[in-house]
């Protein structure tokens, strides 16, 4: 090839690529617009609404699912909201708690299940559902960044944090699914005639459950319990971390581990896996780990004595 021929397919490609960084650019700030404007669904409605009351909430829930349906924060406080989102772990929620104001006086509930934080697999996967906001917060993206869960693309191509998400995003938009003015962030489960029977007929199942016999904390479980105490000890939040009731728990080795390494970091830490022991009514469960909203009002009143005990009046 000539020189002179590839000069020209030099311009023409960095013209190309001019044209689609300056189009991605145009396309995200569009999208980031209707975004913005979402406050239902669990894409990004519940994270939009959390960044708007974060910093005059008094008491924020922290969790998975078992935070997100087994805790109703109207039963606690006159100023709380529960953040708790389907599958997401501690990196997703200790990034979440970064975010609060420096300093603000807040209650910190944050779930953790025991098992969780000894897989050794567990990398921050949970962090995609924050990719959204990768180039508009530094404090996501730094998390993100450290935790190697970035997409080289996404540092040049903004546009692409919307991959997998528009659909959720624009029918929210267009539908929004419930007041968020009246929203509190607690999604509470009423099991159906069916699920009632499918969970019945499971329990009279009997399931050979092999428990493990070395535990050994995963590292960004780990770090991030040494952070979030850190982050709440400089900025005035109370923290209180916890573990939501499972109808029966098999397996107490975690749990005895677990409870051991939140007293070595001087860690407030209540282990409710066995709150309905004696009194295990299958109308408090949806399945094995999710109370029905029965339950759940049960289970909220109790961690609300605990909260009262060792905090000033929410």
């Amino acid at each position: 090839m000539k020189k002179q021929n590839l000069i020209y397919v030099l311009k023409v490609v960095f013209l190309i690529l001019l044209f689609s960084f300056i189009l991605d650019k145009i396309v995200f700030f569009s999208l980031n617009k209707i975004s913005d404007r979402v406050y239902t669904g669990q894409s990004i409605g519940k994270l939009n609404q959390f960044l708007n009351i974060k910093d005059t909430t008094k008491l924020l829930i922290f969790g998975s699912s078992r935070a997100n349906h087994e805790i109703d924060p109207t039963l606690l406080t006159n100023s709380g909201f529960n953040m708790g989102v389907d599958g997401r772990a501690i990196a997703y929620n200790a990034t979440l708690i970064k975010l609060l104001p420096k300093l603000k006086k807040q209650i910190i509930l944050l779930h953790i299940d025991p098992e969780n934080a000894f897989k050794k697999n567990y990398k921050g996967k949970d962090l995609d559902a924050l990719i959204i906001k990768y180039n508009r917060n530094k404090i996501i993206r730094n998390e993100i960044d450290k935790l190697k869960q970035d997409n080289i693309f996404q540092k040049f191509y903004w546009s692409l944090c919307y991959n997998g998400k528009l659909l959720g995003i624009l029918r929210n938009y267009l539908f929004p699914k419930y007041n968020y003015k009246k929203y509190f962030g607690y999604d509470p489960i009423f099991p159906t005639e069916i699920q009632k029977k499918i969970f019945y007929n499971k329990l009279k199942k009997k399931r050979k459950i092999i428990c493990k016999e070395n535990f050994k904390i995963n590292k960004i479980y780990n770090d991030y319990l040494n952070e979030i105490k850190e982050f709440c000890k400089k900025n005035n939040k109370e923290l209180i971390i916890f573990t939501s009731p499972v109808y029966n728990d098999r397996c107490k080795t975690d749990n005895k581990i677990f409870n051991e390494i939140m007293k070595q970091k001087k860690i407030k830490y209540f282990d409710f896996t066995d709150f309905f022991k004696n009194n295990n009514k299958l109308e408090y469960w949806k399945d094995e780990e999710h109370l029905s909203n029965k339950g759940a009002v049960l289970f909220t009143n109790k961690l609300k004595k605990i909260i009262e005990f060792y905090t000033c009046k929410l």
